[in-house]
């Protein structure tokens, strides 16, 4: 935009000044400064308000000193004086006003539409690799406060993290993020103070609208990064929340913690989550009342139990005591209300009260897609599969290119019995990572829905020998048995009951290969003791692995007893 007095010319895109079309001399400082009073015009621009906005985070400073060498060189640009002022006036003590008559060109430059963004993964300038966590958590805690931009939509944390190191033109990674703007920068750690440097591009037309340097000690790491948010807010004129935690200091040997333990906690493996769980116990340890540490250490253990780590109902234990511990500190941890809905499902299977803590967190943390896609899990379990796959699209729409929210958007088809979609999803996300596991099972899983035996089996054999995972394991070994290669199955189940004898193994991973071995009576013996365990992946009963067991009447108790009946009959997965 282009704005007039006298004169003079303003372009507040290019951030030139010109004075009867001549261009005029003028420090980038005291052109923010105009600008600043431009804005204005015609009221008190205090001189709290100029600090914050062109010294958002440069704490060593001298302000004052600063300020007043911006506004002579401001006024020598203008030709103004002090005394007789026609452009700035002083208000001591206060302030300064635009007095001038302003004429604007609103057409001279189209006004940008800035409605969605991805913040790129921050470059770590450490040459220590093991800072990678750090610059991470940058990363997604930038995330999280632009994410506070009222009618702006911020790609998330794991779709965006696929660009890491990428050398690709910014048009063309916004093109498949479907955003209107990137932001990009750099983080390094010195001496106790944490510097980022960012800047905010125009997608479309590769055009740089804002950049920014930031630098503070790493206790006040929150305000840096509101900072940033207001910075880049203020250039595509929306409106940043408020935050309590803006105003909050962070402890930073507990701050690095908590970051280690989210790093590794999504990285989803087994031996990850248990790193996860001695960074988000050393966080907590150092400041007990860090309900965000707790709640995402009682989502942690949940995984474990999931993953069968170690028995269900002692994780679930452990998840409850941590996630009402958060809930107690802040009733705003979307993370806690997450944690508590797989509570409530082991504890009581009561899935209405788990709904409403999803939908609770989703409420506290709309633009995050970990809080949708938790929603859309426990609808689909429920048998509601459109309204499941249409919430699911909410997660895609924030996430696209996750290779885990690919993964899981799969899932969800398969229980909706539409096995082209889900195959169709499996594929898109084995293009963004080869080598993830979940996605070849849930692959297999559609694939077999298909009738496509012998690649379900190939499926299931590189997941195998990706991952440790006993699941992955069990699922491998039905599938043999499911193409006659029982022989190769029942080396698998001795491997386990072997395994059991000395570790935790899921009684549900048992069952999965009786089943595909036929042995029903023992199918049904290794599903009593899961549901006695409170294993969660119970629900896998009313999906098509378990069709054969249907017209069983233990099954029809099962399915009763941990509440996936209603109305006369079992919801169908």
């Amino acid at each position: 935009m282009r704005i007039r007095f006298d004169r003079f010319e303003a372009d507040t895109q290019s951030g030139e000044l010109r004075r009867d079309g001549l261009k005029v001399r003028l420090q980038q400082q005291p052109f923010q400064l105009l600008v600043a009073l431009l804005d204005r015009a015609g009221e008190v621009v205090t001189r709290d308000e100029l600090q914050r906005r062109l010294w958002p985070a440069d704490t060593f400073v001298d302000f004052d000193q600063g300020l007043n060498k911006a506004v002579n060189g401001l006024r020598f640009a203008l030709r103004d004086r002090l005394q007789k002022p026609r452009f700035i006036e002083t208000l001591p003590r206060r302030g300064y006003r635009f007095i001038g008559q302003l004429e604007r060109d609103e057409t001279a430059v189209p006004v940008l539409q800035v409605r969605s963004l991805a913040v790129l993964p921050l470059e770590n300038l450490s040459s220590d690799a093991g800072e990678e966590y750090f610059s991470d958590g940058m990363t997604e805690e930038l995330i999280c406060a632009l994410a506070k931009i009222r009618g702006l939509r911020v790609i998330s944390r794991t779709s965006v993290m696929a660009y890491k190191r990428a050398r690709r033109p910014l048009p063309e990674i916004a093109n498949q993020l479907q955003v209107d703007a990137v932001v990009e920068g750099t983080v390094v750690r010195v001496d106790g103070k944490v510097r980022i440097t960012a800047q905010l591009i125009y997608a479309p037309e590769d055009r740089h609208l804002w950049s920014g340097r930031y630098e503070r000690d790493l206790r006040d790491v929150l305000l840096l990064q509101a900072e940033i948010a207001r910075g880049i807010a203020h250039e595509i004129r929306q409106v940043v929340e408020p935050a309590d935690a803006e105003q909050q200091k962070v402890v930073p040997e507990a701050y690095e913690s908590r970051l280690k333990g989210i790093y590794f906690r999504d990285r989803m493996t087994p031996g990850d989550l248990l790193k996860s769980v001695e960074f988000f116990l050393r966080a907590i340890e150092l400041v007990p009342e860090d309900a965000e540490a707790r709640g995402e250490l009682a989502q942690a253990y949940f995984y474990l139990g999931l993953f069968g780590v170690d028995r269900p109902s002692v994780m679930a234990s452990k998840a409850r005591e941590q996630a009402l511990a958060a809930l107690r500190i802040d009733e705003g941890v979307a993370a806690a209300h997450n944690a508590m809905a797989s509570v409530h499902v082991l504890g009581s299977w009561d899935w209405a009260r788990a709904e409403e803590e999803c939908r609770r967190a989703v409420e506290l943390k709309p633009g995050q897609s970990v809080t949708h896609a938790a929603l859309a899990d426990y609808i689909s379990i429920q048998g509601r599969h459109e309204e499941a796959i249409e919430e699911f699209g909410r997660v895609l729409d924030l996430d696209p290119i996750s290779r885990m929210y690919l993964g899981h958007s799969a899932l969800v088809f398969y229980r909706a019995r539409r096995y082209d979609e889900a195959v169709a999803q499996c594929r898109k996300a084995l293009e963004v990572d080869a080598s993830y596991a979940n996605a070849l099972w849930f692959l297999a899983l559609a694939q077999e829905g298909r009738g496509q035996l012998t690649e379900s089996v190939a499926a299931l054999e590189k997941a195998a020998g990706l991952s440790k995972g006993r699941h992955y394991q069990a699922l491998l070994a039905r599938a043999y048995a499911l193409t006659g290669q029982e022989a190769r199955a029942r080396q698998i189940l001795d491997c386990l009951m072997a395994a059991s004898r000395e570790n935790y193994v899921s009684p549900l991973d048992i069952a999965v290969v009786q089943a595909g071995l036929g042995e029903v009576d023992a199918t049904f013996e290794w599903l009593e003791e899961a549901y006695r365990q409170q294993v969660f992946r119970i629900i896998e009963i009313t999906t098509p692995m378990f069709e054969g067991l249907r017209e069983d009447e233990r099954w029809e108790s099962l399915v009763r007893r941990i509440g996936l009946w209603e109305n006369g009959s079992a919801i169908r997965m």
